[in-house]
Parts: C-alpha cells; sequence; structure tokens
C-alpha cells in the first residue's frame, strides 16, 4: 500500500512524490524503498513526466496500487516538481517531499526531516546529505555560498558533530522536504533554468521571503546520478543557466568579471580542448549555451539542436 494506516489528526499530512523520466527500473526501487517509510501520514505519488515509450504502463504494471499520474508533455524537472507541489499545495498537504526517482533512503528518512522542519518555523526546505550510490562518497553536506564571479556552487563536505540540523544556503535536491509555508509564499522551482543551478537559485527565493533551507544530518539520500561527461544537452544547460544565475543575481562588476573570466578565457579554451578531443558536439552545445543564456533563450532550450 502507497498510503500507511490513518494518524492523529495533529500529525502533519506528506504527500511523498517521485517524479520519473525514462527510468522505469530506478523508479521502482526508489518506491520500494519510499513505500517502507516509518512516517504515520503520508501519501506516495508517482508521477511520470511524460516518458518516452512505454514507460508509463510499465510502471503501472510493476507497480500495482501505486498512485501514478502522467503529464501529457515532458515539463523538465522543474516544471514537474513545481506540478507536483501545486497539487499537494492543493489537495491541503503540509509537506511534499520532493524524490528524485533513483534514490535510496532509510525508513525513517520522512520522519526526520518532518521532525526538522517542525523544530524551525523559518524552514523552507529541508534536505538531507547527498552520497554516492555506489561507493558511498559524500557528495554535498549544505551549500555554502554561490559565487556570482563565476557562477559557481559551493558544497560544504563537513557534516555537524554534533548531529543536528543546520542552516544551509541551499540543499542537495535528490531528496528534498518543502513546507506549506514556503508553498504559500509562492516559492517554486525556476522553470527558466528546466534543470540545473535550480538548488541556490531556490535558496536565493528563500532568502527573499525570509526563509530559510536546512540540512538533517540523519538522513542520507544515496544517489544513483553519475556526471554526465561531455553530454552535450547537460553541456548546453549547465553554459546557459550559469550566465543565467549571473544575469539574475550579479552586481554589474560579477557580470563584467564573469564575461571576462568565462567567455573570453574558460569558455574558448573549453571549446579548443574538446574539439581537439574529438568532442565537437559537446563544444558546440556550451558555445550555443553561452549565447542563448546572454539572450535570454531560458526553459527547455533550443530542441533538437544539441
Amino acid at each position: 500500500m502507497s498510503t500507511p494506516a490513518p494518524s492523529p489528526a495533529a500529525t502533519p499530512r506528506v504527500l511523498v512524490a517521485v517524479l520519473n523520466y525514462g527510468t522505469p527500473d530506478d523508479a521502482v526501487e526508489t518506491v520500494g524503498f519510499l513505500q517502507r517509510q516509518d512516517y504515520p501520514s503520508f501519501h506516495l505519488r508517482l508521477v511520470d513526466n511524460a516518458s518516452p515509450g512505454d514507460c508509463a504502463a510499465e510502471l503501472r504494471r510493476r507497480l500495482p496500487g501505486v498512485d501514478i499520474e502522467v503529464t501529457d508533455r515532458n515539463l523538465g524537472y522543474a516544471g514537474g516538481n513545481n506540478h507536483l507541489m501545486e497539487r499537494g499545495l492543493a489537495e491541503g498537504y503540509d509537506y511534499v517531499a520532493l524524490c528524485n526517482p533513483d534514490i535510496e533512503v532509510a525508513p525513517d528518512a520522512v520522519r526526520r526531516l518532518v521532525e526538522t522542519a517542525e523544530r524551525h518555523p523559518d524552514a523552507g526546505v529541508v534536505g538531507g546529505v547527498e552520497v554516492c550510490h555506489f561507493t558511498g562518497e559524500v557528495r554535498a553536506v549544505r551549500g555554502d555560498g554561490f559565487s556570482l564571479w563565476k557562477a559557481r556552487v559551493r558544497w560544504s563536505p563537513e557534516l555537524p558533530r554534533d548531529g543536528e540540523a543546520v542552516a544551509a544556503d541551499y540543499v542537495q535536491g535528490a531528496m528534498v522536504l518543502v513546507s506549506r509555508r514556503m508553498l504559500e509564499a509562492g516559492i517554486r522551482l525556476n522553470e527558466e533554468l528546466f534543470m540545473y543551478y535550480d538548488e541556490p537559485d531556490l535558496g536565493f527565493a528563500l532568502e527573499a521571503a525570509g526563509l530559510r533551507a536546512y540540512v538533517d544530518p540523519r538522513v542520507v539520500v544515496r544517489h544513483k546520478n553519475v556526471a554526465k561527461l561531455f553530454n552535450a544537452r547537460a553541456g548546453y544547460l549547465h553554459q546557459r543557466n550559469r550566465v543565467y544565475m549571473v544575469r539574475r543575481y550579479g552586481k554589474w562588476y560579477h557580470r563584467v568579471a564573469f564575461h571576462l573570466g568565462v567567455g573570453l578565457v574558460e569558455l574558448p579554451l573549453k571549446v579548443t580542448l574538446r574539439t581537439l578531443q574529438g568532442r565537437w558536439r559537446f563544444s558546440r552545445a556550451c558555445l550555443l549555451g553561452y549565447v542563448d543564456g546572454i539572450a535570454g533563450r531560458m526553459g527547455p532550450g533550443r530542441s533538437g539542436t544539441v
């Protein structure tokens, strides 16, 4: 069953939501871990983000009894999760746990995230510690600032010694608990980004609304995600969204320094080196991403071009 037995009315209600695109095997495993959560008042929903082929039909066949929804088009990572948050808000949930389809968590993950959110009235989002599913290496503990000079995230690798939750500028996005207070403040993921750099962007939005992000070190999220080295689509979005972040949040001097350092030095070197290595599609995608970032061409970006 995807929904545990009824709980006391005082227990906050949580929508545990998984957004999937084209990874039925991983999604089935993730749902299995989430079904075993010991939190007394949650509902599990899987949303397939218009995956190609028969992915949705396979999910329905392999996950009987699970609440499964299919979008009519690919909304992207940001749009898909916004859809889930809107549903959670409309259906009266106190929290929405947004989950990637390729994670593994302990049975107490949702309960601990809710405990932390309840202890901090200013919590807009609560995350855990992300580790590599394959090696156990810590990938991200908490976001510690964002460089507007280079448009780079900074992840602190240090775990709190006392095990207590700590404030962060932003949190890893593989599994996060968003509060109703954040949703009622109108904060959502930035769909202009489509995907990538949504974590620090959300951190800026929380700060502007007087809310905070927290990390609960008791919650470990084992994430199967691997770096998409030299993937043209990823290269395009990363390069474009870096330009966007500086343009949106930086001062004039940040923008000047960024374009001098990245546009005139880093990017030409990257394009030259990768082209010489035979990765011309990746090089072209990075260049197009930079151009589109300057032009403000956001959202899904160039369809079929990269």
